[in-house]
């Protein structure tokens, strides 16, 4: 997409059910990897499965009912012309029970948000006959399914590997579907899938290290939803030194301190900053890797050369 889709309310998490895997300071690893993935589902993913229409805005993923109970969504998006869009993937066949909860989504974001809704179902392929409609007294509710059992994930891994062994060039459009691969049909274990597609994005040399990024956040985000704690605990020491681990290692490094201990380190680069030192200079003198200052110092960058530590503050406070 041409602009920056604007982002109007990030998702506590991705179910009522679903307990998010922690950092050792207690931040959801899956915080960093949403921020990355939604934007990639809006731009590549929609394309991908068919969805037409152009993606002006994140909607909130939750919504409270006034007995305070929070309904969440996987994903929900505004599009251009008003509409939006939820998304939810479905690894167990909920039946009936699941299209009374969607039709409860819908009607609440629908009555206080005044907006068209439209609800789509990624099923897994472990589904096979989803119930997509049923009919209550004069109503009639429906979904729009995408049955993920017409696509296989073994195939899909399988020849993906052929590629990277033989010496192929891997491209965008390669990579694009293994973020659903664990939606799709097969025999392979979930928790090797998810190996399996961290390997193949690590070895896509050719393809800009800003896709790979967000193709991994979204293959993590997605790992969240569907594995136990103690598979995502495998995972993670798995891909510690992918592009992504580091990536959820750096935001753990910054987001698990206290917001005293980060206003100080923003004081201390502030300083530094204002002596003209250098990214490099500022790392070492605080011993500080690289990753956590540079991210600082260039949200800092645009309230040179006063660098008022506040106003810098209050920019990556509403960031975040």
């Amino acid at each position: 997409m041409e602009n920056e889709i604007k982002n109007t309310g990030l998702p506590e998490s991705f179910s009522q059910e679903h307990t998010p895997v922690q950092t050792g300071s207690g931040i959801p690893y899956e915080d960093a990897a949403l921020k990355v993935s939604m934007q990639f589902f809006a731009d590549e993913l929609l394309p991908y499965l068919g969805i037409e229409g152009k993606v002006a805005g994140f909607a909130p993923t939750e919504s409270v009912q006034l007995e305070l109970h929070k309904l969440y969504q996987d994903f929900n998006l505004i599009m251009e012309d008003g509409t939006w869009k939820p998304f939810e993937f479905q690894s167990k066949n909920e039946g009936l029970k699941g299209l009374k909860r969607f039709r409860a989504y819908e009607a609440t974001i629908s009555y206080y948000h005044n907006v068209e809704v439209s609800t789509y179902v990624l099923f897994s392929g472990k589904i096979k006959n989803p119930m997509t409609s049923f009919t209550e007294g004069a109503n009639t509710y429906r979904i729009l399914p995408i049955i993920m059992k017409e696509q296989n994930g073994d195939v899909l891994i399988q020849n993906l590997l052929q590629k990277v062994n033989s010496g192929e060039t891997l491209s965008k459009k390669d990579l694009v579907p293994l973020t659903l691969c664990l939606l799709m049909d097969g025999k392979m274990a979930q928790k090797d899938r998810i190996k399996a597609a961290f390997l193949i994005t690590g070895k896509a040399e050719t393809v800009d290290k800003s896709v790979i990024n967000k193709i991994e956040a979204v293959i993590y985000a997605m790992a969240e939803k569907f594995l136990d704690s103690m598979e995502m605990n495998e995972i993670m020491e798995g891909i510690k030194m992918t592009r992504l681990g580091q990536m959820l290692v750096n935001e753990g490094r910054i987001e698990g301190r206290t917001e005293g201990e980060k206003r100080k380190l923003l004081e201390m680069i502030c300083k530094k900053l204002r002596k003209g030192k250098s990214i490099e200079q500022i790392s070492d003198e605080l011993e500080e890797e690289m990753d956590v200052i540079q991210p600082l110092c260039k949200a800092a960058a645009e309230f040179a050369p006063e660098y008022d530590c506040d106003s810098i503050y209050n920019k990556i406070s509403m960031e975040n």
